[in-house]
């Protein structure tokens, strides 16, 4: 250090002394200019959102005003009330923490088995509820056991995944790691597609700093909304995630809105009229880990057509597609065959243990 202090506080020649200080000046400038900006941009924002509420509010009055005396300005201020109610209102369509009644009050634990019931913080400070299905048998080593990170849909809570992580738990030989996101279950905040994200990471960061657990050995399995959940995740963290399943998910939730809303032009709305994209069919190009992708053709929600586009998307080398015909939306992983076809995966995975398998992997198509 005792150059840094001759720097700083020693003789030194007029020429370095003036520029520095003219780097310090510069320095202090642009920070001060950064903090007016952000306060403007706060300020902006507070009061955009109050004018948004106060339109909100006043529709009533503002549509009965349009009707007596019409006027551009009213008609400006009607639309951008509704735009704004139609686009708060998509979190409502989207988010079922609250399905069944008892969801958020309630959460069932496993008995019988090893666990733990455990809390941890998202980077942005919210406390997420996780429990990890340990499991006990014995392997090459002590922890050499894969761990599967659950992402579930978007209704219930984990506890309502916990006879479904069970039978993998049994069939897969693998720990299971269930997450209720921020807003569900016993989880504090409120859901959103970036509220969803930090917590996957959340949990991926978990499971990768346990030393009790595989680091090499991390499974992402999503059904549903978990599974655009686990693409993302899997897309920023190749280098973490050993494989994904993906299961009876969609391609993004415009693609979702105009099958919903077939009889409206969805189809032309930009992508900014969604307050929650989850573009899943764009992710799925950074997913080169091994894939599985599990498709029930009865499912009535989200049609199996997305499921074989998102396969196809796929850039991994290695890559199966499980079809299950009677297999419903919630239900596919009650059909016959469904653990097979997962642990026929997952004992594939654990031969080649690296993130990249072996070119003999071509891409099978498995139909139960």
């Amino acid at each position: 250090m005792p150059v840094l202090t001759a720097d700083l506080f020693g003789e030194v020649p007029n020429n370095t002394y003036t520029v520095r200080r003219r780097s310090l000046l510069t320095c202090a400038m642009m920070e001060k200019s950064g903090r007016l900006w952000g306060l403007l941009g706060r300020w902006l924002l507070a009061l955009g959102s109050w004018s948004w509420g106060v339109c909100r509010v006043s529709l009533l009055a503002l549509i009965l005003t349009f009707h007596l005396y019409g006027g551009f300005l009213l008609l400006g201020l009607i639309l951008v009330s509704v735009a704004g109610i139609l686009y708060k209102f998509q979190d409502v369509l989207l988010y079922f923490p609250d399905q069944p009644s008892s969801s958020r009050l309630y959460v069932p634990m496993p008995t019988g088995i090893p666990h733990e019931n455990v809390f941890i913080r998202a980077k942005d400070g919210v406390l997420l509820n996780i429990i990890l299905l340990r499991h006990a048998g014995e392997g090459p080593t002590p922890g050499s056991a894969p761990t599967i990170i659950y992402f579930h849909g978007n209704a219930g809570n984990i506890g309502h995944r916990v006879p479904n992580a069970l039978l993998m738990l049994v069939n897969l030989k693998a720990n299971v790691v269930l997450l209720d996101y921020r807003g569900y279950g016993k989880s504090e905040g409120e859901p959103s597609e970036e509220g969803l994200r930090l917590d996957a990471e959340a949990a991926l960061d978990y499971v990768t700093t346990r030393p009790d657990l595989d680091q090499t050995k991390v499974v992402l399995f999503g059904r549903s909304l978990g599974g655009a959940v686990a693409v993302r995740l899997a897309s920023e963290n190749p280098h973490r995630v050993a494989a994904v399943i993906l299961e009876n998910t969609f391609l993004s939730i415009p693609h979702m809105a105009s099958t919903l809303f077939s009889f409206l032009p969805m189809r032309y709305l930009p992508l900014w009229c969604y307050r929650n994209k989850f573009l899943s069919y764009r992710h799925i190009a950074q997913c080169r880990m091994p894939s599985l992708f599990v498709s029930g053709l009865s499912d009535q929600l989200i049609p199996p057509v997305m499921m074989k586009q998102l396969y196809e998307l796929s850039p991994a080398r290695t890559k199966r597609i499980a079809i299950f015909p009677d297999g419903t939306h919630n239900d596919t992983w009650q059909c016959q065959g469904y653990f097979a076809a997962l642990e026929q995966f997952i004992k594939g995975l654990m031969k080649s243990h690296t993130h990249e398998e072996a070119a003999q992997g071509v891409a099978n198509v498995t139909i139960i």
